[in-house]
């Protein structure tokens, strides 16, 4: 379930125009595809949606509320389970991929050494491997002394696990893992800052490996290039001299080694056979090998991906399901809920399933037939729009604070989720209720269109017409004006659409454009805004987790570059020097295994993150997950380390 450590996205970005510019050598797609939307107006922090315009690409309306179906004969045993999800993924390779949309998918098929359950607060549990090893049980050291001191863990897999096909499940498989995240020529849109601090990973069987961290003189080696070891360290320099191993103090550790320090398991006896540049177009990026209780048999591109029961025994139980379909449902709410309506699905599985808070009078009408519940689940999943602070007008910081000034959250969830949904202003999400790393030392923003169009005024712009106006350097005169974009679930639509018009009461020219969730997070190579650094702005979820940690999303080497094959996940391309170095003390150095010591690093990062608004964070969300009432064990936990499918091979039916 979890290898290295990944910040999950779904839904909404910002594409800087229609036609997206190529990255470095890569050549983007052309994407480019318009929505029918309802048209959204605020009166006085009001949302009303009112009329209709025709865009291109028709999005089904919400049906009317009506009492859901009903039971109508005793219940049976059935082995097929359904699953409605909206949004399709773009791979299916474990090691390439970040969308929420795809390790929903895995999650039957891609177990992997260990994960997070759904108690709150969440508990790391064992599950390929024999244990989680820490510092307390054992499992973990710090060995050496002075500049050579590093820390070590030792894992080991669980008797039995085996991958799908038949083979075991081996220490060289971790080794493999590692050493294709850390090829240069192997493109992924996970972060592998984490996988960076590996100086060394050794099988000391089959079934046990030690992985060795970067110890202060390895560090300092990474980054002056002159590190040699198992993988080119010299092909990382640049990550490594942007992170600040030059001035590593002490061993290089994280906050939770004993999960992000393990880079997960790929079959090497499988991927080995293939290039690393060939892994993304290859089979195995359609229908991967796992070593879970399931194996994909088809993706039906549009359609499906269908999974049956391997027929290999699995270690951890023996299902009672033989077969999994996630099914896309495209088109926004309206055709999941009518699935929902006529019995056709048996999950769907929160926002990636198409639903939000949007659509709570719907869920609880279809609820009330008694053939599904309902399970409203607030974790650390957190709506946001990035910024992308390089491209004018947005790369002025007075510019984005206005824009932060002029968004009116809180209207927002009131009219569109129902109230359900929580305002936060720190990333993660970090609020007083579910982190001991909140403070309330920082900048705020609450909503005020009269400050929004003062700091603008300040910083030079004219707002007496629409939009605002400023001449630069050249005496060309510069319009504020940039563009939206989200994917075609229809609560977000008007989520932009009502972020549209707020901002224009401030001088903000928005355009819009929808684009379906697959391409907004495309590699750079496949002409993805994101990776490529071509949006303006753009509104889409990350699935945090319970321990704050942000190195991985906001580190000036996490930025995508051709230096770093546009790999990494800092998409507003923010780079703040003591906002990095903040980050590294907290998760980098040795001060990371202590809370107390971590707090005042974290503190001076939410400082600057504040101050330089690289990203207005929205709100907390509330996922509805919906389920057949006699769906067993169905447990979806609130971090990225605990999706829905987590523990498949418990579910049981009857219908």
């Amino acid at each position: 379930m979890l290898g290295s450590k990944i910040w999950r996205a779904t839904g909404v970005l910002v594409a800087g125009s229609m036609i997206l510019a190529a990255c470095g050598q890569a050549t983007p797609q052309v994407i480019k595809e318009t929505v029918v939307v309802n048209q959204t107006s605020v009166v006085q922090s009001t949302v009303q949606v009112t009329t209709e315009v025709t865009k291109e690409v028709a999005v089904t309306s919400t049906p009317e509320p009506t009492t859901g179906p009903t039971a109508t004969a005793a219940p049976k045993a059935v082995d097929t389970i359904v699953i409605g999800q909206q949004q399709e993924p773009s791979t299916l390779h474990p090691a390439i991929g970040s969308e929420s949309s795809e390790f929903y998918i895995l999650g039957p098929v891609m177990v992997g050494c260990m994960g997070q359950d759904n108690s709150q607060p969440p508990k790391w549990i064992p599950l390929g491997c024999e244990s989680v090893p820490t510092l307390d049980n054992g499992g973990a050291a710090l060995v050496g002394t002075g500049v050579d001191q590093h820390l070590e863990i030792t894992y080991t897999i669980r008797s039995g696990w085996r991958w799908t096909d038949g083979q075991p499940v081996k220490a060289s498989d971790v080794i493999y893992d590692w050493k294709l995240r850390m090829d240069p020529n192997f493109q992924t849109d996970q972060d592998i800052s984490v996988i960076e601090k590996i100086f060394d990973i050794v099988a000391v069987n089959d079934n046990t490996v030690v992985i060795k961290a970067m110890s202060e003189k390895q560090a300092k080696e990474a980054a002056a290039g002159t590190l040699k070891g198992n993988v080119p360290f010299e092909q990382h320099q640049s990550d490594y001299q942007q992170s600040g191993y030059a001035t590593q103090s002490g061993p290089v550790v994280d906050p939770v080694y004993w999960a992000d320090l393990f880079p997960g398991w790929l079959p090497e006896h499988i991927l080995g056979k293939i290039a690393a540049k060939d892994q993304a177009s290859s089979d195995y990026a359609k229908k991967p090998v796992g070593d879970g209780p399931y194996v994909v048999t088809a993706w039906k591109e549009g359609q499906e991906v269908d999974e049956d029961l391997s027929d290999k025994p699995f270690p951890l139980g023996t299902p009672t399901i033989k077969h999994i379909i996630f099914r896309f449902i495209s088109g926004g709410a309206g055709p999941v809920l009518a699935a929902l309506q006529n019995g056709e699905v048996d999950i769907v599985p929160g926002n990636v399933g198409g639903l939000s808070t949007a659509n709570a009078p719907d869920i609880e009408n279809i609820v009330k037939g008694g053939l599904y519940k309902v399970l409203w689940n607030t974790g650390y999943s957190w709506e946001h729009i990035d910024i992308n602070v390089n491209k004018a007008p947005l790369n002025d910081v007075k510019v984005r604070q206005a824009l932060f000034y002029a968004t009116d959250r809180q209207s927002i969830i009131n009219a569109l989720y129902n109230g359900k949904n929580e305002v936060v202003n720190l990333p993660g999400p970090t609020t007083a209720n579910n982190s001991w790393a909140y403070t309330d030392n920082y900048t705020k923003y609450p909503f005020d269109v009269a400050k929004a169009k003062a700091t603008l005024t300040a910083d030079g712009w004219d707002c007496s017409g629409f939009p605002c106006t400023k001449k630069d350097a050249s005496g060309k005169t510069e319009k504020l004006s940039f563009t939206l974009m989200t994917t075609t679930r229809s609560d977000r639509i008007q989520l932009a659409q009502v972020l549209q018009q707020q901002w224009k009461q401030a001088g903000f020219d928005a355009n819009l454009q929808f684009l379906e969730a697959r391409n907004f997070f495309a590699s750079c190579d496949a002409g993805g805004p994101l990776s490529c650094g071509t949006f303006d702005a753009g509104i889409y979820t990350w699935q945090g987790g319970d321990d704050p940690a942000f190195y991985g999303l906001y580190a000036c080497s996490n930025v995508p570059s051709k230096a770093n094959n546009y790999s990494g996940q800092n998409y507003p391309g923010w780079c703040n020097k003591d906002a990095t170095d903040a980050l590294k003390q907290s998760e980098l150095t040795i001060n990371a295994l202590s809370r107390t010591k971590r707090k005042p690093f974290i503190e001076k990062f939410f400082q600057d993150f504040a101050n330089d608004v690289p990203v207005i964070p929205l709100y907390a969300a509330t996922e509805p997950y919906v389920y057949r009432s006699g769906l067993e064990n169905f447990k979806p936990g609130l971090t990225a380390a605990a999706v829905f499918s987590w523990n498949s091979w418990e579910w049981k039916l009857t219908k």
